[in-house]
């Protein structure tokens, strides 16, 4: 048996925006912005060729052509532009959140109908909460293929205070886990058992994670170095007898080509001390 692993944004999508709201009217957006502008603002990627505005006592570059549209709506609902702020309405308000437009990527799932594999789903941006209607519409569907997910994995215990790094490295420490049938600690395998699977299909969208996906051999060289003898005994014996491997699909939501996909066989001969690395900057 196989098992498949599910970042949700690579099962279903909603179409989440941030809103600009007055401090006097949080409910009411005066103007909604799509999740890749928000990234934009935040990266003060318009700083050489946008406006400055201050928002909530921080100054952002934005856009010329999104200012104009700021001014011309706070000024039809009679707004001071000095006295906006961001709103994730639409990520923290599970009332606001069901409300909104849903998109469960079906092709992704379609050569799993009916199969024995097992499937995990990792939700990694958001509370545990707030994944509710997401889940509900997901799994309906999955029924109706003959499926069902047999765990989720919940990493975000809040919106505001995400680590991406962090995450990143625990998605492929969790494929890892799985891969040889042992939890780990952070830092190392432990030996409490888990279920192992021959072969990891991993989907995800984030370029981070997905290149740090590709690197898996020198996260697992980190975690065995700092396990204890018997347990590396049960890695490399596992090596040798099933040789464990991760597929990895990264999701581009094409039609055509929905997945690039790389195999990443799981040995035990590189060095580079990336996931060392990683740990030594917190």
């Amino acid at each position: 048996m196989n098992a498949h692993f599910f970042d949700i944004n690579s099962a279903i999508t909603m179409n989440s925006q941030v809103w600009l709201v007055s401090k006097t009217r949080p409910n009411q957006p005066i103007v909604k912005i799509g999740q890749s502008d928000f990234n934009l603002i935040k990266k003060g990627v318009f700083k050489n060729n946008g406006e400055l505005l201050t928002i909530s006592r921080k100054d952002y570059w934005i856009s010329i052509d999104l200012l104009e549209k700021i001014k011309i709506q706070c000024k039809k609902l009679n707004v001071n532009i000095t006295d906006i702020s961001f709103s994730m309405q639409e990520f923290m308000n599970p009332e606001v959140i069901n409300s909104l437009d849903y998109k469960i990527w079906e092709d992704h799932f379609l050569s799993l109908k009916n199969s024995n594999d097992d499937i995990y789903i990792i939700c990694s941006k958001n509370t545990e909460k707030n994944y509710e209607y997401q889940i509900s519409k997901l799994e309906d569907f999955l029924l109706e293929l003959g499926l069902k997910v047999k765990k989720y994995y919940y990493f975000s215990e809040t919106f505001y205070n995400r680590n991406e790094d962090k995450i990143s490295h625990r998605k492929i420490r969790l494929l890892l886990q799985h891969a040889f049938g042992l939890k780990t600690d952070d830092v190392k395998f432990t030996d409490e058992e888990i279920n192992q699977y021959d072969e990891i299909f991993f989907y995800d969208d984030e370029k981070t994670t997905i290149q740090l996906c590709k690197k898996s051999n020198d996260i697992l060289k980190f975690l065995y170095d700092n396990s204890e003898s018997n347990v590396k005994e049960k890695v490399k014996s596992l090596i040798e007898e099933k040789s464990p491997s991760i597929i990895i699909n990264e999701v581009t939501f094409n039609k055509v080509n929905p997945f690039s996909m790389t195999k990443v066989d799981l040995v035990l001969d590189r060095i580079i001390k990336t996931f060392e690395r990683f740990i030594n900057k917190f």
